[in-house]
């Protein structure tokens, strides 16, 4: 699993002569880098991509003391897994067609480079059987993590916080 390291606090201090405001945002930024590269890091070495997926996650702050992760469309099929046409793998999504598209086997073909015919026959399978979910997001922002987060951020303020993660196909904050 990534490093849940957030103890970068030694180079925050109104005594420089920041305002708190800036040394929030500044915490908020190094945070949401931090998460960012776990989760790029946690996909390069437990899922099957050719690297695009995680470098598709980017941190964008939104406000003050908020920022979104966004990631390719795919993310949620790699996280959540996709149920097949004749099982089940505990997904909220699932395959709707029961024929492979040319999209889907160039994708494999291109993937796993091999023929055309056996892409075809590796994307039916995939659709019959689903594709077991990653997890990504419950493996690398752990309750840990969000709670070493709030620690930080009450050693920043001096107030204490519940910090929280919410995930949906839209939107992460």
């Amino acid at each position: 699993m990534a490093s849940t390291d957030f103890d970068f606090l030694d180079d925050f201090g109104i005594s420089k002569g920041e305002t708190p405001e800036n040394v929030y945002e500044e915490f908020l930024k190094k945070t949401g880098e931090k998460v960012t590269k776990d989760l790029r890091e946690y996909i390069e070495q437990n899922a099957s991509n050719t690297g695009a997926l995680a470098s598709s996650i980017v941190y964008l702050p939104t406000g003050k003391l908020s920022f979104e992760l966004k990631a390719d469309f795919y993310y949620k099929f790699v996280d959540q897994g996709v149920n097949g046409l004749n099982g089940n793998m505990g997904s909220e999504y699932s395959f709707k067609l029961p024929y492979v598209t040319s999209k889907h086997a160039r994708a494999i073909h291109e993937w796993k480079g091999i023929p055309y015919p056996e892409a075809y026959a590796v994307a039916m399978s995939i659709k019959k059987r689903g594709i077991k979910g990653k997890h990504i997001t419950e493996k690398v922002i752990t309750d840990d993590v969000l709670e070493r987060i709030g620690k930080d951020l009450a050693a920043v303020t001096g107030l204490n916080f519940a910090i929280s993660f919410e995930k949906n196909t839209q939107k992460w904050q």
